[in-house]
């Protein structure tokens, strides 16, 4: 009795200091790390929690509960955001974002994978390399409109698409080294902007690459608070929903998140499943309705793609 007791009040303790870490994620680099596992905080709150009550350890009990509440009301969003999924108005919209890892052994996955989900688009991230000249030939040939320019040699970024493509645009981010790719893609009677972006990973001993994301992110904002039309904003963030640099590009460029809504939609790493946690996003704004979002299959790479079906007004 009196180890369960000791372990619940270092569980309490370590469980309150991670969330004092996590609501402080703007202060320092390191802090912001500990705001991308919330779920888990909220799971492990829940079962030592009920541990504590069990072996009566009441302080311990108290600490875990506020615990569970601060990250439960965090997460909120992923059950009862969204607004509503979408009916049969509008013309349906499916887009597929997947970071396929350049090192991928498997990489004729990400080819059958793409042939099977029926996407009008598909962003592809970190496709690069000659081993990917054939996947990429191969997906080109079901897709009439791909950017950028030398697509099939492979890209940061890769769009494939249904409709054709009006305007394509590698936009390199000051002092970064990741850019994004900006198009414009004629839908029906309406011009739909789509970015695929892939900022830098953070380094959990290094705040440079930390800075260089969170700049690369203000200045996908900056280039789509400038979109007045629909657009769509897809690939691998290398964040979650609840660091404050994530929540600054939704707020400065007036984006939703396709997963509000739709559940926990974690899509790395893959191969460790009670640390996964939602860095692959589809966000979006304008006349767009989300009828799913959900994750794909394995395809080889240490992130899972997603999936979205919209439907767009077109009036």
């Amino acid at each position: 009795m009196m180890l369960l007791k000791a372990t619940v009040i270092l569980a309490a303790a370590g469980l309150a200091v991670a969330t004092l870490f996590a609501l402080s994620a703007r202060l320092w680099w390191a802090f912001d790390l500990f705001s991308h596992f919330r779920v888990q905080y909220l799971v492990l709150a829940v079962l030592f929690g009920a541990l504590a009550l069990a072996v009566r350890a009441w302080p311990a009990a108290l600490v875990l509960a506020v615990v569970a509440l601060i990250h439960g009301w965090a997460v909120r969003d992923l059950w009862l955001g969204g607004g509503g999924r979408a009916g049969g108005a509008g013309v349906p919209l499916r887009v597929v974002a997947a970071n396929v890892l350049r090192s991928n052994p498997t990489p004729a996955r990400v080819q059958e994978f793409v042939a099977a989900s029926d996407a009008d688009l598909v962003v592809l991230v970190d496709a690069q390399g000659e081993r990917w000249r054939d996947v990429l030939s191969g997906i080109g040939e079901r897709y009439p409109n791909r950017a950028p320019a030398g697509w099939r040699d492979g890209a940061p970024v890769v769009l494939f698409s249904r409709h054709p493509i009006l305007e394509d645009e590698v936009v390199r981010t000051p002092g970064g080294q990741r850019p994004h790719l900006l198009t414009e893609v004629e839908f029906g009677n309406r011009s739909l902007t789509v970015a695929g972006v892939h900022p830098e990973s953070p380094s959990p001993r290094d705040a440079t690459d930390s800075r260089v994301r969170n700049r690369q992110l203000d200045h996908i904002a900056d280039s789509l608070a400038r979109a007045e039309r629909p657009a769509i904003v897809t690939g691998d963030f290398n964040t979650t929903y609840w660091s404050p640099h994530f929540r600054d590009l939704v707020d400065a460029a007036d984006l939703r998140n396709a997963a509000a809504g739709q559940g926990y939609v974690a899509t790395w790493p893959r191969w460790l499943w009670p640390a996964r946690i939602p860095l692959d996003h589809i966000l979006f704004k304008g006349p767009l309705v989300v009828g799913d979002f959900r994750r794909g299959p394995s395809v080889g790479s240490d992130h899972f793609p997603v999936v979205a079906d919209f439907r767009l007004a077109t009036d």
